[in-house]
């Protein structure tokens, strides 16, 4: 009976880490799947990291994006009309796992996914 329990708590564990690596691969995506809808009105032009702000480099150095290599990055500049509408940066990313995602950033260096 103690062998059960300790098998059914480690097949709960388990699952309990699957579902929060599944989580935290499903963040990055559904930023590039917005950054997809978003982009068919903006212009993208491909950039390296040497020319990204002072605010983005710092942001991709912080501790949310340090287990991530950071791969190809565009320059997305707002789509025609939108006053105060500034540029922002989207960044391809792979983890050690070798999933993949994608994340938005604005000139300052702050989250724009949502924007």
């Amino acid at each position: 009976m103690k062998k059960v329990t300790v098998l059914a708590a480690a097949i709960a564990t388990l699952g309990l880490f699957a579902t929060e690596a599944s989580a935290q691969t499903t963040t990055p995506q559904t930023a590039a799947q917005q950054g997809q809808t978003q982009g068919q009105e903006e212009k993208k032009e491909k950039v390296t990291q040497d020319q990204l702000p002072e605010p983005v480099k710092a942001a991709l150095k912080s501790d949310t994006y340090k287990d991530w290599t950071v791969g190809e990055i565009y320059k997305v500049a707002p789509a025609e009309g939108q006053a105060g509408a500034v540029a922002v940066y989207e960044v391809m990313l792979t983890n050690a796992q070798g999933q993949q995602g994608s994340i938005r950033i604005d000139e300052k260096g702050a989250d724009a996914s949502a924007k």
